[in-house]
């Protein structure tokens, strides 16, 4: 039986970006072949494993992220990134390694459901969960899913959890706008993009007020405009996020941005385009099955404060009632820091949590 430490320690040396997890996926793999499932692989990277003894059976998803970040590993950690320049500054070595253990454990066991165990690539992206799904990775009948994630702050050891609302929806939207160049000289005979692009930037705090939960953020994080001196920009490009934890205001944002890009190149003459890369919705937490956690873990829970982080889960959480619970790491340095790491400690404690999780009976819990 491999240690959860070991697995801990060889994935949190082979840390890879975004997408290009091909060295994690076959060492899943293998591992998952060694406790004796028939792993399959989702799209490039992704890779999943059933334990199904009764296919007529309600399923649960339990899902482990698998992406690295960019950065030079500056932390204590007992066997450091093999790879340069990248490194597992987010936990998903882990995620993973404490969700692989479990399934060893539960191998050849009958659960009162079907399990999928699911290694999804591209977190870090808010892309990969999206991916996973388009290529039909969710079982029919799916009753609940669950995620597990390292958290510094929380007490080490302990799951932090809330009902509702527990991470933020998050979009990043582009702003293009098109003028016409003039000498300064002649500026009245050009329509000023970089005049448009500010005027709209600075309109995001009234358009932020809108909102009706006070910590939605509608944030500009780059300007770009122009190449001279005395030449009327005739193209500029903005980009920026909206977070929020609630969906009616992430609605509300996204026309409210719209109607005033209309607003703002009409007035310049311009024209404007907006377009959003991606999304994911607000991680929103089942009230019932958080009830049955707390039966599981009646001494290891504690309240969580929602996080403005956001975490591509909530996409699951779109086709089946489902939880994120985050592990606290205690005092560690922050998350996608170079100092990051792992306290191995709380290893085993994030396998047992995926074994009971995994022995409960969802089913029942569901008409409890």
């Amino acid at each position: 039986m491999l240690p959860v430490t070991k697995l801990y320690r060889d994935l949190h040396q082979i840390p890879e970006l975004s997408n290009q997890e091909f060295d994690t996926a076959l060492y899943i793999e293998s591992a998952l072949r060694s406790f004796g499932f028939s792993p399959r692989r989702v799209g490039q990277t992704g890779v999943t494993a059933d334990l199904a003894a009764d296919k007529s059976l309600p399923w649960i998803l339990l899902r482990a992220d698998m992406d690295a970040l960019p950065g030079e590993e500056e932390s204590c950690a007992a066997e450091p990134s093999r790879h340069n320049g990248v490194m597992h500054s987010c936990g998903h070595d882990a995620h993973m390694a404490m969700l692989l253990a479990a399934a060893e454990r539960l191998a050849g066991e009958k659960a009162p459901q079907n399990i999928r165990f699911l290694f999804q690539p591209a977190e870090e992206t808010t892309q990969g969960a999206a991916q996973m799904i388009a290529h039909g990775v969710l079982p029919d009948h799916l009753l609940a899913c669950f995620s597990l994630h390292v958290w510094p702050g929380v007490p080490l050891g302990r799951l932090a959890v809330r009902s509702g609302a527990m991470m933020a929806s998050s979009d990043v939207y582009r702003v293009s706008i098109s003028g016409k160049s003039a000498h300064c000289a002649q500026a009245a005979k050009g329509a000023d993009a970089l005049r448009s692009a500010v005027s709209l930037a600075a309109r995001l705090p009234q358009i932020k007020e809108m909102a009706e939960h006070p910590d939605t953020i509608l944030f500009c994080g780059s300007i770009h405009s122009g190449n001279s001196h005395n030449i009327v920009p005739d193209q500029a490009a903005l980009r920026g996020t909206i977070r929020s934890f609630s969906e009616e205001d992430r609605s509300l944002i996204k026309a409210a941005l719209e109607r005033e890009l209309y607003a703002v190149t009409k007035t310049f003459g311009t024209t404007g385009e907006l377009t959003w890369d991606g999304g994911c919705p607000v991680v929103h937490n089942s009230d019932v099955l958080i009830k049955e956690m707390v039966s599981i873990f009646p001494d290891l829970m504690t309240d969580a404060a929602p996080s403005l982080a956001a975490e591509d889960f909530a996409l699951y959480q779109q086709h089946a009632p489902g939880v994120l619970t985050w592990l606290g790491t205690g005092a560690t340095p922050p998350l996608h820091s170079s100092s990051f790491f792992v306290p191995e400690e709380i290893l085993p404690l994030g396998q047992k949590f995926w074994e009971s999780i995994s022995r409960w009976d969802w089913a029942k819990a569901a008409v409890r």
